[in-house]
């Protein structure tokens, strides 16, 4: 029985019909996951060379403070002189003091300073905290922002994988209408277009996948297939 342009065109509308009722139904929930996403951010934060930086940047502004509270002994300075003891008097150089003698001095300039320099060294410190903190959100942020792009890339290439697969499957139908006479060349040939665009949109979504893989992975330091 050869098959109509009415019911071919009915088969066509109905196989554009699913792919379009598939696309809406997709959804990137099933495929994330809250506990590995963490894991991904705790990864970007342990490796990623601006945090660890700044993580630097925060020892070294804790350090001065405890180098400022130390420099309180700057101000203070001891020397000592040794004069020996003499059998006679020296008249040109008369000194009654003979054998070691200690001297202390004070720096008040340095005194006053101390307590500018400790505070200034501790709102230091809570800058590089607080920037710190701050890179640490923004980074969390762009973690998962990749992790949500890359999903959205694997549902959309496992979507073009089941529309490929229907295009085949009505190629297939209309290669046997066709063979039996019961379609025309032309709705074969229509059907193999189809088919071939949807190959094409299977490369550009594995495409999606690997860029936003590598963009994620930038910020991991790490394949993401080692992070379990």
């Amino acid at each position: 029985m050869k098959i109509t342009q009415k019911k071919l065109l009915a088969l066509i509308i109905l196989h554009t019909v699913t792919i379009v009722t598939t696309q809406a139904q997709e959804s990137i929930l099933p495929y994330s996951s809250t506990e590995y996403l963490n894991r991904l951010v705790a990864v970007a934060k342990k490796n990623y060379p601006e945090v660890v930086a700044r993580g630097y940047q925060t020892a070294i502004a804790k350090n001065n403070i405890t180098k400022t509270n130390v420099g309180w002994l700057d101000a203070f300075s001891v020397s000592y002189y040794y004069r020996p003891t003499q059998g006679a008097v020296d008249i040109v150089n008369p000194n009654i003091f003979n054998g070691y003698q200690l001297g202390f001095s004070l720096n008040l300039g340095s005194i006053l300073q101390k307590p500018f320099v400790t505070k200034e060294a501790k709102i230091q410190y809570k800058i590089a905290v607080l920037e710190e903190n701050q890179y640490g959100l923004t980074l969390t942020a762009l973690v998962k922002t990749r992790y949500f792009a890359y999903l959205e890339q694997l549902g959309n290439l496992k979507l073009r994988t089941r529309a490929y697969t229907d295009a085949e499957a009505l190629v297939k139908l209309l290669r046997n209408k066709f063979e039996k006479n019961e379609a025309t060349f032309d709705d074969y040939q229509r059907a193999l277009i189809q088919s071939t665009e949807q190959n094409q949109q299977i490369i550009h979504a594995e495409s999606g996948v690997f860029s936003t893989k590598a963009a994620l992975e930038e910020l991991l330091g790490e394949k993401l297939e080692n992070i379990k």
